[in-house]
């Protein structure tokens, strides 16, 4: 039972027990004054006939009798009067109604008494009837009075409800409202000033803070989880989004449907970064980003996302391999075309795009990213802006990513320094001054206990680009060496460090290369560094300027594998080089053929009027010594001398080497 049917109950209870308590109580007092007003007439009628009565007792005068009589017929409610002397004897009777009984009267007995004697008494017997109909008279009035006090009563008790228990149960039911359905629009009327109108209000702006906080919250929802799936800064989807719905794309798609994930970075994008600043990066981000995201609304099931840097992904859904090549051709030549203008000048980029195509749904869902960044770094190396597609678990592919993986397996080496240094001598002819020796550094992985050889992954990092990272490694560490133990290169004419072409072509190549030495405090004579013919030719320019630069420090340079990509001597008399190292194709049959011995004179009387010195590779018997030492070959390298060994073991020959 609600509170407001149970108030008005109880005021409606109250209500009915007072004025029936009234009632009652008024009754009773109807009862008492009826009765107080009988004695009183008792009591005045007593006196009114006192003497005529005492003198009827005492003289016994029949006109006293009349007179009596006479004064008692004007008393309508009195019905019978009579008078008793001392001893009880009836003096007088006067009886107006005759057929009244005696449950009909009222009886009242007076004394009468002279100067304090009781002469006498009489009884006066009044009709119910005249009092009884003033009782009800009475009693009508009453009732008029208590249903006049009822009505009343009920107004008030109308009144209480309307006032206070309605709207209590008003506030009560918009609490039950807000509470159960979360309905925070709920408005109660502020219309009144007392505590119900304050709680409207107090009400009022409770469910208005909760309705702002609830819309704020809601935001701060929205807002979270768009940020949870979108990136920060360019407004495409994330990664987190993109895993999402490529989870669901390989669980609950149609098998026979053809689906593509394409990973792509932006060509040349770090150079505009670390030139003209990142907000000048960002800006570029955003407004190609912008250009893309329209582009692929076109295509029917892709969606676009950016997973960081100038890296994003690209999936659809149902397509063919033609499709699909026909789209990322739109794309990359939008990429291409994009320009950005920034202080007079026009910024442009390109991409690496490689897509993997797959049907059958697959839960190992990081296989499918890694294939996707294989074929990317297919791309790029191909030499940026272009596309490469393959199907997933294609041999092709699998190719690739075994490609890869060296790549990523050289750079773990690079950081935990498990590419070595393993040096082999270059020793004198009997026909050369001086008796120190010359030291080549070569290259070794070491994983685990396993020595993997340089021609296991040179051309594969060749490929991707990354000799230039394992140059300067292998410069870093020989200086390293060194500096650990400066004396060794007392007993030493120089260290000979392989350089690759594409290093040469690094602007700031020779930079890095003099700041390392200079850092070792080490002497820049004791370094000579190897640079191979075909590089040497196909890089002409940079390579001349590389020398150079290196030169003036006192460094030394040498001509690796010479005589197997001379196109002219004229490249030969352009470099300024100190040293021609024959290649060991010439060398390891010059016993037993003559033309290349032969061969091997003829580069030999080069050097001498260049002045330079040469080196003989693959040398591995007395006969060969023999026929070098015939043609006066400066200085001899080989097996027949001493296998690569690790670099301790020369700096350090009395440990034992593992």
């Amino acid at each position: 039972m609600i509170l407001r049917v149970k108030l008005n109950l109880l005021f409606i209870a109250i209500l009915l027990f007072t004025n029936g308590g009234l009632a009652y109580l008024l009754s009773e007092k109807q009862k008492e004054i009826i009765s107080n007003n009988i004695n009183i007439q008792a009591e005045a009628i007593s006196t009114l006939i006192s003497q005529d009565a005492i003198q009827l007792i005492t003289f016994n005068t029949p006109d006293l009798a009349s007179n009596i009589s006479t004064k008692l017929n004007t008393l309508n409610m009195l019905s019978k009067t009579k008078i008793y002397n001392t001893e009880g004897n009836n003096v007088l009777t006067i009886q107006r109604h005759v057929n009244l009984n005696a449950n009909d009267l009222i009886k009242k007995q007076e004394t009468l008494s002279y100067q304090g004697s009781t002469l006498g008494y009489v009884e006066l017997f009044f009709s119910k009837e005249s009092y009884d109909e003033a009782k009800d008279s009475l009693t009508v009035f009453l009732m008029q009075i208590f249903a006049i006090g009822l009505g009343l009563a009920l107004l008030f008790a109308l009144y209480l409800d309307n006032f206070f228990s309605k709207r209590i149960s008003i506030l009560n039911r918009a609490l039950q409202k807000t509470s159960n359905e979360q309905n925070y629009s709920v408005r109660l009327p502020e219309k009144h000033s007392d505590e119900i109108g304050k709680s409207y209000q107090n009400f009022n702006q409770l469910v208005a803070n909760t309705e702002r906080l609830l819309k704020k919250q809601t935001n701060q929802e929205q807002l979270l989880l768009f940020q949870a799936n979108h990136d920060t800064l360019t407004g495409l989807h994330n990664r987190l989004y993109i895993t999402k719905n490529l989870k669901k794309l390989l669980t609950t798609e149609n098998l026979n449907e053809t689906h593509a994930l394409c990973y792509f970075d932006l060509d040349k994008f770090k150079i505009i970064n670390d030139t003209f600043g990142h907000p000048i990066g960002d800006q570029l981000l955003i407004k190609l980003s912008e250009q893309m995201e329209q582009f692929i609304k076109s295509i029917p099931h892709a969606s676009i996302a950016r997973i960081g840097g100038d890296e994003f992904i690209l999936i659809v859904r149902n397509t063919d391999e033609n499709s699909l090549l026909n789209t990322l051709k739109q794309l990359l030549t939008l990429i291409q075309s994009f320009r950005l203008d920034y202080q007079g000048q026009t910024l442009s980029i390109g991409a690496s795009i490689g897509s993997i195509l797959f049907k059958k749904p697959t839960e190992n869902i990081h296989a499918l990213f890694a294939a996707a960044d294989t074929a990317c770094y297919h791309a790029k190396h191909k030499g940026g802006n272009t596309i490469s597609i393959f199907w997933l678990n294609s041999p092709e592919l699998q190719l690739e990513k075994e490609l890869v993986n060296w790549v990523q397996r050289i750079r773990n080496a690079i950081t935990n320094h498990q590419l070595i240094v393993y040096l082999q001598p270059i020793i004198k002819s009997p026909n050369t001054e001086g008796i120190n020796p010359s030291y080549e550094s070569l290259v070794r992985l070491k994983e685990g206990n396993k020595i993997i050889s340089p021609f296991a992954f040179i051309p594969i990092l060749e490929r991707f680009q990354m000799m230039p990272e394992v140059d300067f490694y292998m410069v870093q560490e020989v200086v390293n060496h060194l500096s650990n133990k400066p004396e060794f290169l007392n007993d030493v004419t120089h260290i000979s460090i392989n350089l690759s072409g594409t290093t040469l072509t690094i602007p700031d190549a020779a930079e890095r290369i003099i700041q390392i030495i200079e850092q070792s405090k080490l002497p820049f004579h004791k370094f000579c560094f190897e640079i191979t013919e075909t590089t040497a030719v196909s890089n002409l320019k940079e390579a001349k300027a590389f020398i150079n630069q290196l030169s003036q420090k006192g460094c030394l340079f040498s001509l690796d594998d010479f005589g197997t990509g001379m196109a002219s001597f004229e490249y030969l008399y352009a470099l300024p080089l100190n040293t021609l190292k024959i290649d060991g194709s010439f060398i390891k049959d010059i016993a037993e053929d003559p033309i290349k011995f032969e061969m091997v004179k003829s580069m030999q009387n080069i050097a001498n009027l260049m002045n330079l010195e040469t080196v003989a590779e693959y040398v591995e018997n007395q006969a060969i010594i023999d026929k070098l030492n015939e043609i006066g070959v400066h200085h001899h390298q080989g097996y027949y001398y001493s296998k690569p060994k690790p670099i301790q073991a020369f700096m350090n020959p009395e440990q034992k080497q593992d």
